[in-house]
């Protein structure tokens, strides 16, 4: 004979809308792990392209200011004959070490709008310690070129690559790297955008950077 336990009740099974309830529950959960995953994984690209963009700028202007260091060596200082001159990208100076050195820097942003370049150039032929340095040829064939940085951008829009700007050079108390005595030499300022106002630009090409630029100041104790 079969007891009846009234304490076991009658088993109904699942129903179909717990089931859709329980995957539409697990579904969100894999889409929410999901998106936290892309996430990290974004903040972590990002991170290592703003590193670069950062480390880029960095050694660039370093490379820049230890070869502006030469400007005027080894030439007799004249007044009327300047030794550095600059266009609104670009920036010459000359000097005599195993002859006569003309040497530049300049921006260039490629054709297609992707590509900011910085480039150190070296010019082949020509060069003399008493022409005007923006008389030279400083087009490509005539000068051997070094790419120092180079800043890519998936858009057209040059915005979202960083600002190099070249400040008109102006003659200030300094010493290179800070160190001696200070006297009057020729100062050439460069300011880089950094990337908190590069991502500011890239959302909005009008909007002001949260922060300022990089400031860097080369005193040229030669000229």
């Amino acid at each position: 004979m079969q007891l009846h336990n009234p304490y076991i009740g009658k088993q109904r099974g699942t129903s179909l809308v717990g089931l859709m309830v329980g995957v539409v529950l697990a579904m969100i959960g894999i889409l929410a792990g999901v998106n936290l995953y892309e996430n990290a994984i974004r903040t972590s690209v990002q991170t290592r392209s703003d590193a670069a963009l950062e480390g880029q700028i960095a050694s660039s202007m370093l490379t820049l200011q230890l070869e502006l260091q030469s400007a005027g060596f080894g030439i007799v200082k004249d007044p009327a004959i300047a030794h550095i001159a600059q266009t609104a990208d670009s920036i010459y100076w000359r000097y005599v070490a195993n002859g006569n050195q003309c040497r530049g820097f300049r921006i260039v942003n490629a054709a297609d709008g992707l590509r900011r370049e910085l480039q150190l150039l070296k010019l082949k032929t020509g060069c003399n310690t008493t022409a005007v340095l923006t008389t030279f040829n400083w087009t490509d064939a005539g000068v051997e070129t070094t790419t120092i940085a180079e800043f890519h951008k998936s858009t057209t829009a040059l915005s979202e690559l960083p600002a190099i700007n070249v400040a008109p050079i102006t003659s200030q108390s300094c010493f290179p790297y800070g160190m001696g005595t200070k006297a009057a030499h020729p100062m050439v300022t460069i300011t880089a955008d950094n990337v908190a106002i590069t991502e500011a630009k890239r959302l909005d090409a009008t909007a002001a950077g949260p922060t300022a630029p990089y400031r860097y100041d080369i005193c040229l104790p030669n000229l």
